[in-house]
């Protein structure tokens, strides 16, 4: 019985890894400005209604890190949402997008189709 609950277990983790299971496909992401790669995201998890990421800085990182970094050290209240909406207003106005790996979908374009934060490794992202 025990061998049999391992096994299952065991199963479970491959497929939510292989993004199976969840109807979602686990998905990887270029952040792009223009044409350069500020970075790539690979989805790991789901935490709602964000999907969780690795986050692997690209060459053009060190022009935007200050914004992302300003964002994601923000924690305390915003009952309006006046102050996320002016952290994000910088990186909003870089034209910062997402880009599929697989190119089956559209780029999305951040803070308009969808939101992310970048801390170090991890990314969160609502789209």
């Amino acid at each position: 019985m025990k061998r049999l609950a391992r096994e299952l277990r065991a199963a479970m983790m491959r497929t939510r890894l292989d993004g199976g299971g969840g109807g979602h496909q686990m998905s990887r992401w270029q952040l792009l400005q223009g044409g350069v790669l500020v970075g790539e995201l690979s989805e790991y998890g789901c935490d709602q209604p964000f999907f969780l990421a690795r986050f692997i800085a690209g060459p053009g990182w060190e022009s935007v890190r200050p914004s992302f970094e300003a964002l994601a050290a923000y924690g305390g209240p915003d009952p309006d949402g006046l102050r996320i909406v002016a952290l994000a207003r910088p990186l909003q106005d870089l034209g910062l997008t997402l880009a599929p790996v697989d190119g089956r979908q559209p780029p999305l374009r951040l803070f308009k189709d969808c939101m992310v934060r970048i801390d170090g490794a991890e990314a969160r992202l609502r789209y």
